[in-house]
């Protein structure tokens, strides 16, 4: 029979207040997929584990098999990102990766190619690379490493060769557009640049410590991000709330071109 109780790696990607003192926390581990836990108590000034039940919280959990959800009963430090915390790009940046974590995989199911990149993507935020920067990286590896790859080497409709010109990005075909489909196209598709689609193909290559050696300006951020974002929606099938929020900042008047290096 298997134990009852087990350990896991884990990181917090939301949590639900549940009655009067309860949190539901919803949890990506390495080794179990996503998990839900209930930790009860957890609100109460006295809770010796309140500081483990946050979002974003990285931890070794000790939780008990339940019926219907999990119980979390002891927990082990590993990241508490309080640099992390302490800056509203980079906590933005990150509760958008929970938020896609949490919608690209299912309960129970094998997660742990997700795992390594949301520990990777946050560990980056947490030392201080660019929030923009590490959500478009993590945006293509995230698409890569649950089954939906963007078409960068060919056109995603004719399957032809992509001319080193302006072409089409287009979501429900998968990805890049050659011109000539443009041209034989009834509705206009977003352009792609040039350099956008060199940026794409060589952050999708490289592991974060090669594609941060690019250099991206702010025309080429926005690019970037505005078509991640609608292929993401699409295979979502919804919006990403927490979009709203990197929105909300990005209008603020204090940024500049972005530098990676």
């Amino acid at each position: 029979m298997a134990s009852r109780t087990y350990r896991a790696e884990a990181i917090v990607l939301k949590t639900l207040d549940l009655g009067e003192a309860d949190r539901i926390l919803t949890l990506l581990t390495r080794h179990f997929g996503k998990v839900k836990a209930i930790a009860k108590g957890i609100r109460r000034p006295t809770s010796r584990l309140a500081g483990y039940a946050e979002p974003l919280s990285h931890a070794t959990f000790q939780l008990a098999r339940g019926r219907e959800l999990d119980v979390l009963t002891g927990a082990e430090s590993r990241s508490t990102y309080r640099l992390l915390r302490e800056d509203l790009d980079r906590i933005a940046a990150a509760w958008y990766i929970a938020e896609i974590a949490d919608r690209s995989t299912a309960e129970h199911a094998p997660a742990a190619p997700v795992f390594e990149l949301v520990e990777t993507a946050l560990r980056h935020l947490e030392v201080g690379h660019i929030p923009s920067f590490v959500c478009r990286w993590w945006d293509l590896h995230l698409l890569d490493r649950t089954g939906f790859r963007p078409e960068l080497l060919a056109c995603a409709r004719c399957g032809g060769a992509l001319r080193e010109a302006t072409n089409g990005w287009s979501p429900l075909d998968g990805g890049v557009v050659c011109v000539e489909c443009i041209d034989r196209s009834i509705s206009g598709l977003p352009a792609l640049s040039v350099r956008a689609l060199k940026s794409l193909r060589y952050l999708l290559s490289s592991d974060f410590a090669a594609a941060a050696k690019l250099r991206i300006d702010a025309a080429l951020e926005q690019e970037l991000e505005r078509h991640l974002r609608a292929f993401l929606q699409n295979v979502l099938d919804r919006e990403i709330a927490s979009a709203r929020l990197i929105d909300e900042l990005a209008r603020l008047p204090r940024r500049s071109s972005v530098t990676v290096s």
